[in-house]
């Protein structure tokens, strides 16, 4: 049985998604507070945090930062609840390293999908690749899930790396949105093909802004550069 920690204070949604949730034969602990999160979060193992934005002694973007400051919880699957107008936010949390967001109100049956291909992304082991692709002045080491640019380590978040490893093992090779969330996330994901957008708009300036890697395919996606 998966432990899923849900992080929400309208106790409206929080009762609909517990239901949900251990319907699927997922235990859950709830919270209603960041602090409460927090200290479920340190005693008991958590396979995945469902995270509301919005909460009354702090914000989900506080949450993330916290979690991934975590050398233990550094891979840990964060999915964000959000309302619909909240796309800013969502871009931001995006960036501080959530690796999915659900908009309210939600289908049971989308919430299940995302939780189960977040969980088996977690678990997933990574392509038999060579141990590290090393590009110019890019070394990405796939063991130790680490990336360096000119020797100063890059902190990616979990999508970020795998969104960056898929396009630099095939360099040249144009890689759709959909062929992205394929790949990394599975047949069964559900999303709008802008959360690709969002992590590689957010790896661009992570890897610095003359970012010369991975160009923009108009109308089909994206790839990592050949350079000469």
């Amino acid at each position: 049985m998966k432990n899923i920690l849900l992080v929400e204070d309208d106790l409206t949604t929080l009762k609909l998604v517990q239901f949900t949730l251990e319907k699927h034969d997922f235990f859950v602990f709830t919270a209603e507070d960041g602090n409460t999160a927090l200290e479920y979060l340190n005693n008991n193992k958590i396979h995945c945090v469902i995270l509301d934005l919005y909460l009354p002694d702090t914000n989900g973007f506080e949450i993330i930062k916290r979690i991934r400051a975590h050398s233990l919880y550094k891979n840990l699957p964060i999915i964000m609840l959000t309302s619909n107008d909240d796309k800013t936010d969502t871009v931001i949390a995006l960036e501080l390293g959530a690796d999915d967001y659900i908009t309210k109100p939600f289908n049971k049956k989308e919430l299940i999908a995302r939780l189960h291909v977040a969980l088996r992304r977690n678990n997933k082991s990574l392509d038999k690749w060579d141990s590290k692709i090393i590009l110019h002045d890019l070394e990405i080491d796939l063991d130790s899930r680490s990336v360096c640019k000119n020797n100063s380590l890059i902190d990616l978040t979990y999508g970020e790396f795998e969104i960056l490893t898929t396009l630099a093992s095939r360099p040249g090779k144009v890689f759709s949105r959909d062929n992205l969330l394929t790949k990394l996330w599975g047949e069964s994901y559900i999303a709008e093909s802008r959360v690709i957008d969002m992590h590689i708009s957010s790896l661009r300036k992570k890897l610095g802004n003359d970012c010369k890697y991975i160009e923009t395919v108009r109308g089909v996606g994206y790839r990592f550069k050949k350079i000469k």
